[in-house]
């Protein structure tokens, strides 16, 4: 007996021994500790930064363009310089995607979907999708058409909030953010006027749900607190003979976003009255906070699944899945009761056909249709939306840009007809606006993580199989090699005559097999949107309040700025 005890403590003290040495050839990074690996030094790290891709750009300063980390079960690698990049990218041998916990939880032990699959599967999966999304008009002339009207729409409720009939007697507006300036972020003030026109009653709504004991009377919250609903939340407004009123912007472009792929998708918008969305893209929001690209306590360490399920995010990571996967369930079981074989809807009309066909493929259920739904969910309402909040943040706080676009927009187009995509190539500064508010997204994030399936190698670095790759993006899309990287200067896209130009290192989509199937949506929704409610408005801060910043913001899976409001008016 004793034997035995002393023969597995020798065995469990080799395995943490080798745990802890780096594979030979692996990539310079901090020291390895038993079952943490470099945990510890990452959360150091990450403590000072605040930022998960500054600590990488930190690891990046002291170990070299290439770093390799373990933490937990996980070796990772992350790539810094253009040269790294460019290898692993093109590296058919790095073409896989992770296969951990956390990449499996989300659809439930089984890897499905779009984005985080690889092989067969991910192969005869993505050529479909894109075959049939054409068919309903991605990357065609009646995708532009849904982009220009899901754009006219936002700009229809924007108007509709600074309509004559919404319009109170305002208190003098120094005077409200005064009272607004208590650190009561996202709290939204209501007015109401009385007959000695002074404030009257105030109405405290607590937007994200923090601060409950200065709720009053609230009212169950719809998607119309995204865009916000004037005749409920009415505050501050300038008085001039240009309405105006002070917006939330950081989040007013997700339901619009969201509907141009969905359209295409699901057969189906939606609209400032749906209150399930609501809720699906609070709790989506508040989980994509919590987490990283790279993982979740509970992928790198597995038993805290079980040991502590609340603490490392299993239980919430789950819950959220749970809710959104029920509310697809529903939309597809409406599709199933009224779809036609011989006359598609949607995208999902076209799925079901396949799956009630003799010859379907082994790689199609109603599993992975619901999984692709997420997926599209997800990044339809998440990447775009974020890039366009941190594109109007800088719009309000650079507004000589602002006045470029508005002058260039007037030259080309006017105030007699709306924007379109065939506007595109005549107005170079709004297409620079919008490769710069991609860049200063996309620059603070991670890519989407890839995987060696195989031994192979990158820059003279020995990277073993089932090592997760990834990428920088800050690096390469915000490093010294920009001049003035924190600066929002479209500029320097255009040459001396106005053209533009993009250069090597701008490849925020991805290059390689990889490279992001919603690159073009991506890019014509943010210059649509742009470009139509510059037309219309004006974006300005909010005057008395504190100027916003870009150097604070939220991290997660992709970062985001922080809530932000804007005082929005009418172009006169």
């Amino acid at each position: 007996m004793l034997t035995t005890a002393m023969l597995l403590l020798v065995l469990v003290l080799l395995l943490l021994y080798l745990g802890c040495q780096k594979p030979k050839g692996y990539p310079p990074g901090p020291r390895w500790w038993p079952v943490l690996g470099c945990a510890l030094e990452i959360a150091r790290i990450r403590q000072e930064t605040g930022y998960l891709f500054k600590t990488c750009s930190a690891l990046c300063k002291k170990y070299g363009p290439v770093v390799g980390l373990k933490i937990g079960q996980d070796r990772i690698v992350v790539l810094n310089d253009m040269e790294s990049i460019r290898a692993m990218l093109t590296n058919e041998d790095c073409d896989g995607r992770p296969t951990g916990p956390f990449y499996k939880a989300r659809t439930w032990g089984v890897r499905l979907g779009l984005i985080v699959v690889d092989d067969r599967l991910w192969v005869e999966q993505r050529r479909f999708v894109l075959r049939h999304l054409r068919e309903f008009g991605f990357g065609r002339t009646s995708m532009v058409t849904i982009i220009e009207d899901e754009a006219l729409k936002l700009v229809e409720h924007f108007k509709k909030l600074l309509q004559n009939g919404y319009n109170y007697e305002m208190a003098d507006v120094r005077k409200m953010t005064t009272i607004n300036n208590n650190n009561n972020i996202g709290q939204i003030y209501k007015l109401q006027k009385d007959p000695k026109n002074k404030l009257n009653r105030l109405k405290l709504y607590d937007e994200f749900n923090v601060i409950k004991d200065r709720i009053f009377d609230r009212k169950p919250r719809t998607v119309a607190d995204l865009y916000m609903k004037a005749e409920d939340y009415a505050e501050v407004r300038k008085v001039s003979q240009s309405a105006g009123m002070i917006i939330p912007m950081h989040d007013a472009f997700g339901v619009t976003v969201l509907n141009t792929l969905w359209r295409m998708m699901a057969g189906r918008r939606y609209d400032t009255g749906d209150k399930e969305l609501t809720h699906l893209q609070q709790i989506l929001t508040k989980l994509l906070k919590e987490i990283d690209i790279i993982g979740a306590p509970f992928s790198h360490f597995p038993l805290l699944r079980f040991i502590a399920p609340e603490w490392s995010g299993y239980k919430a990571f789950v819950e959220t899945h749970q809710e959104l996967w029920a509310f697809l369930k529903e939309e597809l079981y409406n599709h199933k009761n009224t779809f036609l074989s011989d006359a598609p809807r949607d995208l999902m009309d076209v799925y079901l056909t396949v799956l009630n066909s003799r010859d379907c493929s082994d790689t199609f259920s109603e599993s992975q249709l619901l999984a692709i739904c997420v997926d599209l969910f997800i990044a339809g309402s998440e990447t775009t939306s974020k890039a366009l909040g941190f594109g109007f943040l800088n719009l309000i706080l650079y507004p000589q840009v602002q006045k470029k676009a508005h002058e260039e927009i007037d030259r080309v187009i006017g105030r007699d007809r709306f924007p379109t995509l065939a506007d595109k190539p005549r107005m170079p500064y709004v297409q620079a606006i919008v490769l710069e508010s991609i860049r200063v997204f996309v620059g603070r994030t991670l890519n989407v993580p890839h995987r060696a399936l195989k031994d192979t190698s990158i820059v003279g670095h020995k990277i073993p199989k089932d090592t997760m790759l990834v990428v920088n993006y800050n690096r390469i899309l915000m490093d010294e090699s920009w001049d003035d990287p924190e600066d929002f200067r479209p500029e320097r896209f255009l040459d001396n005559d106005g053209n533009i130009i993009t250069p090597e290192k701008y490849f925020p989509f991805g290059i390689g097999r990889h490279r992001c199937m919603g690159e073009v949506l991506a890019r014509s929704n943010i210059f649509i949107i742009i470009a139509t409610l510059l037309q219309t408005f004006s974006f300005s801060v909010v005057p008395g309040e504190p100027r916003p910043t870009t150097q604070d913001f939220v991290d997660g899976v992709t970062a985001g700025p922080k809530p932000y409001r804007a005082l929005v008016s009418l172009r006169i």
